[in-house]
């Protein structure tokens, strides 16, 4: 096999693995991933978000709050959170979130999410916080609000 055809070949199996994740949430690699708008490296699951762009940019986040902020600023998105239940991700749109200053997030966002509304009223007493939904939180100008 030449070369050229061997490089070819890793260039469709590279492609055909970002396919992959088209639809879904982005990997992110903890402690080496940026939050896109703060800059401070990902390196807790629980609090990382996402966004694809209808033109397909990818932006990830290191606190809901920081996503809030972009998020704001962009029309049309796909947007994921991590459940704060069991951290695995799921569609913003899908969660209930708790918002409360006694939330210790990395960017003092104090923003949790969750897949099951029990879990989210749970939270909601625990930290003294409110149930807000996807579509006001989004709308929200800036994570301190």
């Amino acid at each position: 096999m030449t070369p050229a055809r061997m490089a070819l070949g890793l260039a469709l199996l590279v492609t055909a693995g970002c396919a992959a994740h088209a639809d879904g949430p982005p990997e992110i690699v903890l402690d080496r991933d940026a939050c896109s708008r703060c800059g401070m490296l990902i390196s807790e699951a629980r609090h990382a978000a996402a966004f694809r762009t209808p033109d397909g940019a990818v932006r990830v986040f290191d606190d809901i709050g920081c996503l809030r902020g972009a998020a704001a600023a962009t029309p049309d998105l796909t947007v994921w959170v991590h459940d704060g239940s069991d951290g695995s991700w799921m569609n913003a749109g899908e969660a209930t979130f708790v918002v409360s200053s006694d939330i210790r997030t990395p960017m003092a966002g104090g923003v949790l999410a969750f897949r099951r509304a029990a879990d989210a009223d749970q939270a909601a007493a625990r930290y003294h916080g409110r149930i807000v939904r996807s579509a006001e939180l989004l709308a929200a100008k800036g994570a301190g609000s």
